[in-house]
């Protein structure tokens, strides 16, 4: 990624933003020109943007591209794109989610996106996502499916660009984007206690959210 390049593009952006918003995370990709930016604001909103000169890999992913011609022409358009945009608010369920796939390998899981009769692909049906399961050192593995409210929640966190996938050996794995990371850290004080009380009850073998009273509960005690 040219520097100058890299630069006119955050430039820009500070530019179109409000005094209380601010850029939380900002990836350029290594093997393209395209720049991933999250942008936050308060009361636990986020916005997914791309800066590219081609589109996104997926349909399924919905995060606006933009292109830089001269960094005046960035600003504008983000400025009025920025006016009428629809921010998403992180909650305990995106916390969540998150964590499973930051810390699955711990308990020998992955998930992985269905492309099978290229559905995914070819963008032929809504996503399916499954958990694979490593047992022992036979390099074993389990695939299960998911429940549809985690699946649901695995496909929008894919939407915003918090996580994306990889192919591996005719697989599409699925893994935290930088952005998930940041947002993980970033609402780590708020949601890090209950996260640990789920994360006891965990069945990595029946994966499941957690009951919706435990975080609600949460989010109306910190109000």
């Amino acid at each position: 990624m040219n520097e100058k390049r890299e630069l006119q593009v955050k430039a820009a952006i500070a530019g179109a933003l409000d005094a209380e918003d601010c850029i939380i995370s900002f990836y350029c990709a290594r093997k393209s020109q395209s720049i991933y930016v999250i942008l936050g604001r308060p009361m636990s909103q986020y916005l997914a943007i791309r800066i590219s000169n081609h589109r996104a890999f997926s349909g399924f992913q919905k995060v606006p591209t933009f292109f830089l011609r001269s960094q005046e022409q960035l600003t504008e358009e983000l400025t009025e794109f920025l006016k009428t945009a629809n921010w998403l608010t992180f909650d305990y369920q995106d916390f969540f989610v998150l964590s499973l796939i930051k810390y699955g390998h711990h308990h020998g899981t992955t998930f992985q996106i269905d492309d099978s009769y290229a559905t995914f692909s070819e963008e032929s049906q809504a996503m399916i996502f499954y958990q694979l399961i490593h047992l022992g050192r036979r390099q074993q593995v389990m695939m299960n499916a998911l429940p549809e409210d985690l699946n649901h929640a695995l496909a929008k966190l894919y939407a915003s660009d918090l996580i994306g996938s990889f192919s591996n050996q005719q697989s599409l794995l699925v893994y935290l984007s930088e952005g998930g990371r940041r947002l993980l850290d970033l609402h780590a004080g708020q949601y890090i206690a209950q996260f640990m009380e789920d994360y006891e009850q965990v069945n990595w073998r029946n994966l499941n959210l957690p009951a919706v009273g435990s975080s609600t509960e949460q989010q109306q005690d910190q109000a």
